[in-house]
């Protein structure tokens, strides 16, 4: 993979737009002085309309910087001929540490700019401090400009946000419950102290850390991500703003709306009520392009981890606790899921989660194995120790009931996995306990028409041979 295939389409223009500056000055290299003209040319992406915000900076005043700084060549030269300096190259290698950092996908013009920034020794950095340009506030107002919705947006995009204060709650935050909302309230607090005018995910994350006691927290907790440690990542990639900003200037940014909206949908899916913390930190898991992302990424935590640990946390949880199931989700199945033990529950989410992940409407037998694979420590053990793995099983799920084409509307139990649940609750019937994971599993392995006994079955995995491994089982306790 070459270094230039990240790049988005403004930042490919920027590098023909800065050839096409060495050879306006007859250079045979393409220094960080012409990426700079480059970025001030290009004119719509973020780093033309941040640089376009400092007063000086103008394309021919930077024209006549960069004549004055370095002259111009001899003799005019052919594109061919001309290479990236090595103080360029130094600049790219940072743009794509940049854009890494922010969790981007993408190489844009904003880590192009950034990386000149970083590299304030290069020529283009000398250019812009000529100017009166600080580097430090160029990158402030890269980091805002991000975080801010486009001004220049054409006739029919939506509209900025006003100036609001997010303790007051309406509209989408109706079904937020207080752990929800106080993480709002929180991430207000961060964004002022970093003297920000908005709150972005990064803050978001941040005030999920502080909310101590909810899902979300317990869940980074787990994960090994500390306050002090979260909020030097964000200073870092963010910095601070120049002066204090008061809670009626702080706006939500487009990409934490966009959060929201997942942390909604996330709600939907899991069939809740509310919205909490937990759906909050799975919404931002699901973007998994924010600066919190890149900010959890920095620490070693990949979206996929937090994801995981999100519904391991809530499978965990007790029933009656707010991640209780509402029938619309899970149709029929909502009383069978009430008599389940914690490890059964968390089997079903694991299960749940896969299903969405495959874009599948039904909850089957297949899904069930997959979440039996991922619990831990029982029946996990029992299934790896008879040669089954998850890669496996999930390449072979898929074979059987290929992925969905669209994010259905909601998910339902299949009617097998149905009569399934109602097999598992038959072993704990008139032994005052839930079923577990383990009475998942031998239901799983007695019902050889299902999708996920014939997978176990192709791997050479018997029921017989399931029930042998599960009765050596010690007893558990939930």
């Amino acid at each position: 993979m070459g270094p230039f295939d990240r790049f988005n389409d403004r930042a490919k223009r920027v590098l023909a737009l800065a050839q096409d500056e060495a050879i306006r000055f007859n250079h045979n290299y393409i220094g960080t002085e012409h990426l700079l003209l480059g970025l001030v040319r290009e004119g719509d992406g973020v780093a033309a309309r941040v640089l376009n915000s400092f007063p000086g900076v103008q394309l021919s005043k930077v024209r006549q910087a960069v004549e004055f700084s370095i002259g111009r060549g001899d003799s005019t030269k052919s594109p061919s001929e001309i290479t990236l300096a090595p103080e360029t190259k130094r600049v790219i290698d940072l743009a794509i540490d940049e854009s890494r950092k922010l969790g981007h996908s993408h190489v844009g013009t904003e880590h192009l700019l950034l990386g000149i920034v970083r590299d304030n020794e290069g020529t283009a950095a000398k250019v812009l401090a000529s100017f009166g340009v600080s580097l430090e506030t160029v990158r402030h107002n890269v980091i805002a400009t991000l975080g801010q919705p486009h001004r220049e947006a054409g006739p029919g995009a939506p509209s900025p946000a006003p100036p609001q204060s997010t303790r007051n709650f309406a509209g989408p935050f109706d079904r937020f419950n207080e752990g929800a909302k106080r993480v709002l309230a929180l991430a207000q607090d961060e964004a002022i102290r970093f003297n920000h005018n908005y709150i972005g995910c990064e803050h978001i994350l941040i005030g999920l850390i502080r909310a101590q006691g909810s899902v979300a927290a317990r869940t980074l907790q787990t994960l090994g991500v500390e306050l002090e440690k979260a909020r030097t990542a964000l200073e870092f990639i963010v910095g601070r703003g120049d002066s204090t900003t008061s809670p009626s200037e702080i706006t939500l940014s487009p990409r934490t709306k966009k959060i929201i909206e997942l942390a909604i949908d996330e709600s939907r899916r899991l069939g809740h009520g509310h919205v909490g913390t937990e759906h909050m930190l799975l919404g931002l898991a699901r973007e998994g392009e924010s600066i919190a992302s890149g900010i959890l990424e920095s620490l070693g935590i990949t979206m996929n981890k937090v994801r995981h640990a999100v519904i391991q946390t809530l499978g965990a949880t007790e029933a009656g606790s707010s991640t209780q199931r509402s029938g619309r989700q899970y149709g029929s199945a909502s009383s069978s899921y009430g008599a389940a033990s914690s490890s059964a529950r968390q089997v079903l989410l694991l299960a749940q989660d896969e299903a969405v992940a495959m874009r599948h409407g039904q909850l089957g037998t297949e899904h069930l194995l997959l979440g039996l694979l991922r619990m831990e420590p029982a029946s996990n053990s029992v299934l790896t120790d008879l040669g089954v793995t998850l890669e496996r099983a999930r390449a072979d799920v898929l074979k059987a009931v290929p992925a969905g084409s669209g994010e259905p509307s909601e998910l339902t139990f299949s009617p097998r996995l149905q009569s399934l649940i109602g097999y598992a609750k038959g072993f704990a019937d008139g032994t005052g306990t839930a079923y577990s994971a383990e009475s998942l599993l031998l239901a799983l392995v007695s019902d050889p028409a299902g999708v996920g006994a014939q997978i176990l079955e192709a791997m050479g995995v018997t029921a017989q041979k399931v029930r042998e491994a599960v009765e050596r089982l010690p007893p558990r306790t939930n």
